[in-house]
């Protein structure tokens, strides 16, 4: 009996020192999960790793605690968000630190729900309750003046055409989900063992992507749309300092109304000039004029970057704007930017944190617009995004919603300087133009400037740092999305999803049993019947 007795406890040991090898591995999983999902970002790009980037995350958090399962979501978001934002350390260390630890937050949330989630064993269930977990949590990014959604499952995927069409329906969010419950399908087939839910797990991992994918391809035309309007986009590669000091407005306009009258002689019908073309006020008295005149020459309409002073003159403030002109000269509206960047663009608490001035935030702040009012030209009514905008799917759809025909994104990426900021930054666009099934002209300071059909296919393109014109054919459209008619929708369904899975699993105990005590009660000889009744030690406990 000793002997079978010390047997138990050997085993017992060994697998309790290999459960806690298996806990020491953990953070190690995370780390792999963070690298896996920084290299589908530019550069490399390697989008196909984004499928499997969660599973090493997803595997770590089972079987563990709340708060190491919180460490663990931290772990991957720091590698993951400090990999692919590494360009904001050109502003400076501690604005990236900061941004890098809040970012990694939200997937630390996510990391504790999922491992409520996973300790409640729902069952199937779960394939519905991670992947509406992830989508929330990425909805949530979006949300408030300091909203920062860069590097979601959807923007890894904007290269790959084919799948990013369900984005037409589901926005997004749609991508979001999808990914993640692949993820989660190859996660289960790996730790769950053999039998019929693993051989369902593969096949959940194989056969969905695959069906997404062939869908999207059927759906995307082969032949390119009859287009009846041409654009031309100005890219004239004349960069800014952070603080405004490198203006040269007359330089800018000399550059950019030489290039536009190159760009006229395959006769436009829109010239779009990048955010900030014109580093100062455009007033009638100043630019206005001038800019009306070039206008007028090219016979073509005509978007200049720029600001707009306020109309209170007591306000020394100015919009970020973009100014419309038509064919004859005359100036049509103003778009101003309403989304602005944070410590980029407005710095709050600015006269009680001096010490942010060594970081070089601007003199003073970029008054905000009030609304995204379209612009009506002839060849349609034109909805823009300025730079930081252009991240965010809810500013776009309502413009087309309100009757955008086409979109416009102007930006000065020059911040980035040759950082993969400006690619990253760019296929965000692709993502605005397959929700809303319009094409979209993107106009960048120095580059990336771009002309993107409504499937999200690049029909031109010109690179980082290179002065130069790109034009093609385009098309107005009319025809509103599903997701442009009903929004976020998918992503509101997630949110009730989590919340009702919430209350489902509120009774359940989320510290899990230690390895070393749920070794003991499996592997510990029980009384029987007889020794309750007759043994010595027994009977010892219940004697006073």
């Amino acid at each position: 009996m000793h002997a079978i007795d010390v047997k138990r406890y050997l085993n017992m040991s060994v697998r309790s020192i290999l459960s806690q090898s298996i806990e020491l591995r953990k953070p190690l999983l995370a780390t792999l999960s963070g690298l896996m999902l920084a290299l589908s970002m530019p550069k490399p790009g390697i989008s196909a790793l984004a499928w499997v980037g969660l599973v090493p995350l997803l595997i770590s958090l089972r079987k563990t605690r709340a708060l190491q399962a919180a460490a663990y979501g931290m772990i991957a978001g720091a590698v993951y968000y400090g990999i692919i934002l590494y360009w904001l350390s050109i502003f400076g260390y501690l604005p990236w630190a900061l941004v890098v630890l809040i970012e990694a937050a939200f997937i630390a949330v996510f990391a504790i729900i999922a491992n409520r989630m996973f300790l409640a064993n729902p069952g199937w269930l779960i394939f519905l309750a991670v992947p509406a977990t992830w989508t929330a949590m990425q909805w949530t990014r979006c949300l408030g003046a300091y909203a920062f959604n860069w590097g979601g499952f959807a923007h890894t995927q904007a290269n790959n055409v084919a799948v990013i069409q369900i984005a037409s329906v589901l926005g997004p969010w749609g991508i979001e989900f999808l990914i993640c419950l692949v993820n989660l399908a190859v996660a289960e087939a790996l730790v769950c063992g053999s039998g019929h839910w693993r051989i369902a797990n593969i096949a959940v991992s194989v056969i969905l992507p695959a069906a997404v994918w062939v869908t999207g391809w059927i759906t995307v035309p082969k032949t390119k749309e009859d287009a009846n309007f041409k654009a031309a986009v100005i890219q004239g590669n004349l960069e800014r300092g952070m603080r405004d000091t490198a203006r040269n407005p007359a330089r800018s306009f000399n550059t950019y109304a030489r290039m536009s009258l190159m760009a006229a002689k395959d006769h436009p019908d829109l010239i779009v000039w990048p955010e900030s073309a014109l580093a100062d006020d455009i007033t009638e008295d100043r630019w206005g004029y001038a800019i009306s005149m070039l206008a007028k020459t090219v016979g073509a309409n005509l978007i200049v970057g720029g600001y707009d002073p306020s109309e209170d003159i007591s306000v020394s403030q100015s919009y970020n704007g973009a100014h419309f002109y038509d064919r004859t000269g005359r100036k049509l509206g103003v778009y101003r930017k309403v989304h602005l960047v944070p410590y980029g663009e407005f710095v709050p608490l600015r006269n009680r944190l001096s010490w942010l001035e060594r970081y070089g935030i601007r003199d003073e702040d970029v008054l905000p617009g009030k609304s995204h009012k379209l612009v009506k030209t002839d060849i349609g009514r034109v909805g823009v995004s300025i730079c930081f905008e252009s991240l965010f799917p809810q500013i776009s759809r309502l413009e087309t919603k309100r009757g955008a025909e086409l979109l416009v994104v102007i930006t000065n990426d020059s911040w980035f300087e040759r950082t993969q900021a400006a690619r990253q930054h760019m296929m965000m666009s692709k993502l605005r133009a397959v929700e809303n099934r319009r094409w979209v002209v993107r106009a960048a300071a120095t580059g990336i400037s771009a002309i993107i059909d409504p499937y999200g296919r690049t029909i031109k393109e010109l690179g980082i740092y290179k002065q130069g014109i790109i034009a093609d054919r385009i098309a107005r459209h009319r025809n509103l999305t599903l997701y442009t008619r009903f929004g976020d929708w998918f992503a509101y369904a997630s949110g009730i999803s989590v919340l009702l899975f919430w209350l489902f699993i509120r009774k359940v105990d989320a510290t899990p049993t230690r390895p070393f005590d749920e070794h003991i009660s499996r592997n510990s000889p029980q009384p029987t019947s007889a020794t309750r009744a007759g043994s010595p030690a027994i009977s010892r406990r219940r004697t006073p």
